[in-house]
């Protein structure tokens, strides 16, 4: 059973705040949601855009990229990345790891109007078979109001997000692990702006050997969400270890942020839905 959200503790950067303002008005609660798909053929990549409307601009964004269980038996997308490719629009890129069929890939941009928040990227190389992270950090006077990231997207380099999170209230952190034998990089983009008290909430979702499930967050009452992320917990047992792949993160309004994934591996691991409310 999930478990029901809590605050994120302190040593995880609960509160993202500049200083102590109330939460009874909502900020940067989105006005809006566009969403696109495209068909990514049998292990080819591709990318996909999502545009505001008219007068709004992306606030943070989501993925959905088809998967079917168990691997390879069907449909099966690896995220690589997702950003801000405009300000008004946001750009999902996944890699088909199925020799079987086309799989789907969706972008979902939460648009809103005012202010653009400003970009700050920072990128780090990540070898064959292995886990590499990358911390932007936004400039001194603004806090993390969203973030991406981008990775390699080919056929040579595959890699399954692990982690999307606000690590500091300056900070934004992706990590990757590396499921091809060449090296690749993993670039994370924090979204920075001036913002009152940021909260963040974290839902826990146990995923058993070779099964998925989800995780729901909600933000507490008054407030609303200003950006999701993830954590997926791969233990390691003995010889054998878990490898949680997740494979949608989405808003599914404008309080609750819902995460999707499957442990491939053979012992139990996690998955964390993190909502950054404000």
């Amino acid at each position: 059973m999930p478990s029901p959200a809590r605050r994120l503790s302190a040593s995880a950067t609960a509160v993202l705040a500049l200083g102590c303002v109330a939460l009874a008005t909502p900020a940067f609660a989105f006005a809006s949601k566009s969403t696109r798909g495209v068909v990514v053929p049998k292990l080819q990549s591709r990318s996909v855009t999502a545009t505001c409307p008219k007068g709004e601009h992306v606030s943070f964004g989501g993925v959905i990229a088809q998967f079917a269980s168990p691997p390879h038996s069907g449909p099966i997308v690896l995220p690589e990345g997702m950003r801000r490719t405009a300000p008004d629009r946001w750009t999902v890129t996944g890699t088909s790891a199925s020799d079987v069929t086309g799989s789907r890939l969706t972008a979902e941009a939460y648009c809103d109007r005012g202010p653009v928040s400003a970009t700050v990227s920072n990128s780090a190389k990540v070898a064959g078979f292995r886990s590499g992270s990358a911390i932007a950090t936004c400039p001194a006077g603004t806090i993390v109001v969203g973030g991406g990231y981008n990775a390699g997207a080919s056929k040579k380099n595959q890699e399954i997000v692990a982690r999307l999170a606000a690590v500091s209230p300056r900070q934004w952190a992706a990590t990757v692990f590396n499921i091809s034998a060449a090296a690749t990089t993993v670039t994370a983009l924090a979204y920075c702006a001036k913002h009152a008290a940021v909260v963040g909430f974290v839902t826990t979702v146990t995923l058993a050997a070779h099964k998925g499930g989800t995780a729901r967050v909600t933000c507490a009452k008054g407030t609303s969400l200003v950006f999701g992320g993830l954590d997926a917990n791969s233990p390691t047992v003995g010889k054998k270890v878990a490898a949680i792949a997740p494979f949608s993160w989405t808003a599914a309004s404008r309080t609750q942020w819902v995460v999707t994934a499957y442990n491939a591996g053979d012992v139990a691991g996690s998955i964390d839905a993190l909502a950054y409310c404000g």
